[in-house]
């Protein structure tokens, strides 16, 4: 949520809220340098008597998102609470919710708030999408590939090949089924080949089924859009053993050496 506030907000809400919102420091030092003062927001009934509910809670959920772009976590939460007064069942306010109850550990309170927003408008697929890392992050891979699955069924969606890469790396960080990973993976390089992650994790599959050849293009192609990591040395350096191409697996092995000389994966190379 790195846009400016401005222009996430409806263009003729904007216009009113522009014309009634006080704020407690001055604007055009908020807009031209950021700086995190708080605000609050206080309406004129002649430019808002017109609006839904859902319009009123809709600014309410996008100042409670830039708020927390701001890390006023608790102003947020303020916002959240007048935006669900308005309009309980209000997709998008429930939605911020959860993302706000996530980031305070309560994960319960989150589910709970997901559920809600998803109930009430099934194509919110950015909640889908975040709902679906949620519950991987908490075990639940079923339901996080369910969840998945209904961002990726809006035609609408704009956010496909995050939403296939995400769900890619719940089932391969999970240890769940490689195939169906590996379907993830390939959608979004069918989308764009130059996706460091999918490259990564194609190679890591490939090598684990024994495929070394497939696997060292992918970590090839890996190394030609993304700077070296660790992990992405020290998978190298098994896919060149594997490969009995001895000279450049020390080849990589020395790298990871000089460049990580801390790391785990430096210690895992006695392993091999």
């Amino acid at each position: 949520m790195s846009k400016n506030l401005y222009t996430i907000i409806n263009p003729r809400l904007r216009n009113d809220l522009l014309r009634t919102v006080v704020f407690k420091c001055l604007l055009v030092f908020w807009i031209i340098f950021g700086i995190g003062c708080e605000t609050t927001v206080t309406t004129n009934p002649d430019a808002v008597e017109d609006w839904s509910p859902a319009q009123r809670a809709d600014v309410h959920a996008q100042l409670a998102a830039e708020y927390m772009e701001r890390n006023a976590l608790k102003t947020a939460y303020k916002e959240l609470e007048e935006a669900l007064s308005i309009v309980p069942s209000h997709s998008r306010s429930n939605y911020v919710m959860a993302v706000l109850q996530t980031r305070l550990n309560d994960y319960d309170k989150a589910n709970s708030y997901y559920k809600r927003a998803l109930k009430s408008d099934p194509q919110n697929s950015e909640a889908a999408h975040d709902y679906g890392i949620f519950l991987c992050d908490q075990g639940k891979v079923e339901e996080a590939l369910q969840s998945f699955e209904q961002a990726l069924g809006n035609p609408l969606y704009t956010g496909v090949m995050l939403t296939n890469l995400r769900a890619g790396e719940c089932l391969i960080t999970q240890g769940e089924d490689l195939d169906q990973a590996e379907n993830y993976f390939k959608a979004v390089l069918d989308v764009n080949p130059n996706i460091s992650t999918a490259l990564y994790y194609m190679a890591e599959i490939n090598y684990t089924r024994g495929n070394f050849l497939s696997a060292r293009g992918y970590i090839e192609r890996f190394f030609s859009v993304h700077v070296e990591t660790p992990e992405s040395l020290l998978l190298a350096t098994k896919i060149e053993t594997a490969l009995v191409a001895h000279d450049v697996a020390e080849d990589y092995a020395r790298r990871l050496k000089a460049k990580f000389p801390s790391s785990d994966e430096v210690r895992q190379l006695g392993e091999l």
